[in-house]
């Protein structure tokens, strides 16, 4: 049988979608548009009407959309319909005006959303459609102008689309309740469309408005919870039958055959395809079930040995969850094939009734963390180039791993920001095991590391990654969040701002990060703005606000990089509230792009490691040489005592900053037009200190910065 897919595909004229409900826009709502298209101006054709019918009837699509946030609640005012109540004067009904929330959708406009159909064989029906998308102009509410286009493609074709779309994909999980999106409803969706409609023009009957009926869908779940299964790993006693940690991957391999070759009995082709994996394509791994060992873990003394087990099911598998239970719990792992005899020390899984462990792995009402840690390594896809000696120099470098890693998070489906803190052999914990003990088959010591991960949002578990996450290797725990003082920031390099327009550029920073304070807090505070709540600058001296500055890194005239620093980051006195670290954190993490007026739209890339020794702003160095122009707090009252005058300054600044006393050269001096002064320096310490360092009067705003010298 040739399957085939309809995928219809629709861009919006704004980046805005006001439409009520969950985004994406439901398959339901397109199907409304596609009504409304096929009867504009007139009557439906007869092979509109069947294919519209024959839609309906389809299984639930994949939508297919572009990364997406909601915006901040704004409340437009809007004259009411009241010209009757003030007898026509359309002047005085103007002025009575009611409160309209409005909450958009916001999204990249330049990226289409896709709907994607399948069904079993080429249909007329389909091409009726791909006429009919052509005309559709609209998708949500009137504001929502759009245009479509469609295509009927080999099955084959489709699914490849689905796994190289870069955005968010939206699976139908028929089973699941907790996402759900509207979908036609099979034999009523035109049919109820029609008539509400005609209800709608017979509402005002013997001078009473009558409610037209409603239209008529289908709820569908959709990229609802995988289902969990936690079994505990025992003897044919009742004791616990721990198994070493290093074995993992052999342990879980032996759990696949043993469970696949139960439900093969029943299921041969679901069996190998959806658990051990025979014959799966890409198109499955969304479907496949993961076998997931679980190490104990949660105090530093604990012994990491292998306890449990987690099966997760995906909503969407074709294997039933009681069946995928029956396979794995109750049946002995190993056994004698002759006698039949089951060793006493044989372990059994047994189902759990204890959960608590799924918290120290993020899952089951642990709140979510964006820091995460490899618990057993993570196999990276290198390719056969790629080789690592142990015990001596490390070939591999650090850009390849990290390339390496996002392969890995992206075969993982996994499309959310993320940065690579750390990439190793060794454990992060104390009773950890390096990573080339895990080797296994395929899985030489050369793939295996372990990894630290930040996520700009929070993430929730289970999190398994790498090629051997259906055989117990990548899985990961939420580690402590130790909250950032320093942010780097590369500048896109489509519209880099020129040196002179330093100034502007990060006026207009700390406009960006205002905003996202306000729609993430519902208020702007001092932190981000450096105003106190009357709207008077903050002047306690204790520098409670954020540091911004830029710096040109290769001298071309253009800045590359930008720095938003806490208080605690450059005055290493300042005492932060976990309020306000948080806050910095929430904030600034989010910042993607600066609106900067005449200098247009500026992109901004949140740097992957700052954990870079040889990072001349974030680095450790003894000698420190000024960047922009370090303004004195207190200015000389003459240019002759202007070079003392600053080295007793610069000194003081160093000593109220936390920071040890420095031997201070000053390069050279320049005097504005109206008596500033401001100062080029070299500062040498007599120990090495972590930067930035932002000094001076203006440091808040870009001066007084130093890089490595």
């Amino acid at each position: 049988m040739n399957q085939q897919a309809l995928v219809i595909s629709v861009r919006l004229l704004d980046d805005h979608y006001h439409g009520n409900g969950t985004w994406p826009p439901s398959p339901f709502r397109l199907y409304q548009a596609l009504v409304a298209a096929a009867f504009t101006g007139r009557t439906a054709s007869d092979a509109e009407a069947v294919a519209l019918r024959w839609l309906e009837q389809l299984p639930p699509p994949v939508v297919l959309s572009p990364t997406y946030q909601q915006s901040a609640l704004t409340t437009y005012y809007v004259p009411r319909n009241g010209a009757d109540a003030q007898q026509g004067n359309l002047a005085a009904a103007a002025k009575k005006r009611d409160a309209k929330l409005v909450k958009p959708w916001l999204f990249d406009g330049l990226q289409p959303l896709h709907y994607v159909w399948f069904f079993a064989e080429h249909a007329g029906e389909a091409q009726t459609l791909t006429e009919l998308s052509e005309r559709l102009y609209q998708l949500g509410r009137g504001v929502d102008m759009a245009f479509a286009w469609a295509e009927q493609l080999s099955a084959d074709h489709a699914q490849q689309i689905i796994i190289q779309h870069a955005g968010p994909v939206f699976r139908p999980t028929p089973q699941g309740v907790s996402n759900t999106l509207d979908c036609p409803s099979p034999s009523r969706s035109l049919d109820s469309l029609l008539t509400r409609y005609q209800g709608q023009l017979k509402r005002l009957r013997k001078g009473e408005f009558h409610k037209p009926p409603l239209p008529i869908f289908q709820p569908t779940g959709y990229n609802c919870p995988s289902s969990l299964l936690l079994f505990d790993i025992q003897n044919q006693h009742g004791d616990v039958a721990a198994q070493p940690l290093t074995v993992a991957a052999q342990f879980t391999k032996r759990l696949v055959e043993l469970a696949s070759n139960r439900l093969k009995a029943h299921f041969p082709e679901h069996a190998e395809r959806y658990l051990a994996g025979i014959g799966a394509n890409d198109a499955d791994k969304a479907l496949r079930i993961r076998v997931i060992p679980l190490p104990s873990i949660g105090h530093q003394h604990t012994n990491p040995d292998i306890r449990r087990v987690l099966v997760e099911v995906p909503a969407d598998c074709p294997l039933q969850l009681a069946d995928v239970e029956w396979a794995f719990a109750g049946w002995p792992l190993e056994f004698d094939p002759e006698t039949g005899e089951i060793h006493p020390n044989t372990p059994v899984l047994v189902k759990a009734n204890d959960r608590k462990m799924l918290e120290h792995y993020g899952i089951s009402g642990q709140k979510a963390s964006r820091i995460w840690r490899t618990v057993t390594p993570v196999a990276l896809p290198l390719g056969k180039s790629f080789t690592a000696h142990f015990g001596g120099e490390r070939l591999l470098k650090q850009s390849q791993l990290h390339y390496a890693a996002r392969q890995a998070l992206r075969h993982c489906g996994i499309t959310a920001p993320v940065q690579i803190l750390r990439i190793q052999s060794e454990p992060f914990d104390s009773t950890g095991t390096l990573a080339h003990d895990f080797a296994f088959q395929r899985f030489d010591r050369a793939r295996l590391y372990h990894l630290e991960l930040a996520f700009t949002e929070p993430m929730t578990g289970p999190l398994v990654i790498g090629d051997g996450r259906y055989l117990g290797l990548g899985v990961m725990r939420p580690a402590a969040e130790e909250n950032r003082s320093a942010m780097r920031f590369n500048i896109n390099l489509g519209n880099r701002p020129t040196v002179q327009s330093r100034a502007a550029f990060l006026q207009a920073v700390r406009r960006a990060l205002m905003s996202l304070d306000r729609q993430l807090f519902g208020q702007v505070s001092r932190l981000i703005s450096g105003h106190e709540t009357d709207g008077s600058a903050a002047r306690s001296g204790n520098h409670r606000h954020i540091f911004l500055a830029t710096d040109d890194n290769d001298g071309d005239g253009l800045l590359d990089c930008l720095l938003v620093v806490a208080p605690s980051g450059a005055d290493r006195n300042a005492q932060s509230s976990n309020g306000d670290r948080e806050r910095f954190e929430t904030v600034v993490s989010r910042l993607t792009n600066v609106r900067a007026g005449a200098l247009g739209i500026i992109g901004l890339q949140l740097q992957d490691n700052l954990a870079n020794p040889d990072d001349p702003l974030l680095g450790s160095a003894k000698c420190w040489k000024s960047i922009s122009n370090y303004r004195p707090t207190r200015c000389p009252k003459t240019l002759d005592q202007a070079d003392d005058a600053i080295r007793v300054d610069v000194i003081n600044e160093c000593l109220r900053r936390g920071l040890p006393e420095p031997k201070v050269e000053v390069l050279n001096i320049h005097q504005g037009r109206k008596g500033g002064i401001k100062a080029q320096l070299r500062l040498s310490f007599a120990v090495a200190v972590n930067g930035p360092l932002l000094l001076g009067k203006d440091s808040h705003e870009g001066g007084g910065l130093f890089g490595a010298d």
